[in-house]
This record gives structure tokens, C-alpha cells and sequence, in this order.
């Protein structure tokens, strides 16, 4: 999965994931399989499942964090 660091907020409209939601890996997958712009807090989900790094990469998504702090986190698919 490429990674790049930003100063603004990437395009898109953003499905927000979180630990702290019900079935949250479960969601995580369906947003990914959907090819879906999705955003999270690194504090909050600091390291994403094995299985859910293998679908990302799967579906070609690159990974972006937002200025010098890293806080805020996006996975966007890229174009094949």
C-alpha cells in the first residue's frame, strides 16, 4: 500500500471507521470491498488487522496522513 503525507484533506467523501463502532472490522471490510474513501483517527485505530491490511492492498488503496502530526488517517482507492 503506498503512503504519502499531505497538508490538506484529500478529495472525496470520506466513510469515518473507528473502533469503537459495533462490528467494526466488519464495516472496515465492506468499505473496502465497496472501494470506498475511508478516514479514521490514528489514536483511536493505531494498527489495522492483518486481514484488513491484505484486503486493502488487494484493492489497490493508498494510505495518507495528514500534516507533521499524523492524527488524522485516509485510505483511498487508486485507479487501476
Amino acid at each position: 500500500m503506498n503512503l504519502s503525507f499531505v497538508e490538506s484533506i484529500p478529495p472525496g467523501a470520506f466513510e469515518e471507521i473507528s473502533v469503537e463502532m459495533p462490528d467494526w472490522e466488519q464495516k472496515f471490510k465492506s468499505l473496502i470491498q465497496q472501494r470506498k474513501h475511508i478516514k479514521f483517527e490514528f489514536a483511536k485505530m493505531p494498527n489495522i488487522p492483518d486481514n484488513l491490511l491484505h484486503e486493502l492492498a488487494k484493492q489497490n488503496y493508498a494510505h495518507i496522513i495528514l500534516g507533521s502530526g499524523g492524527g488524522q488517517r485516509f485510505l483511498v482507492p487508486v485507479a487501476n
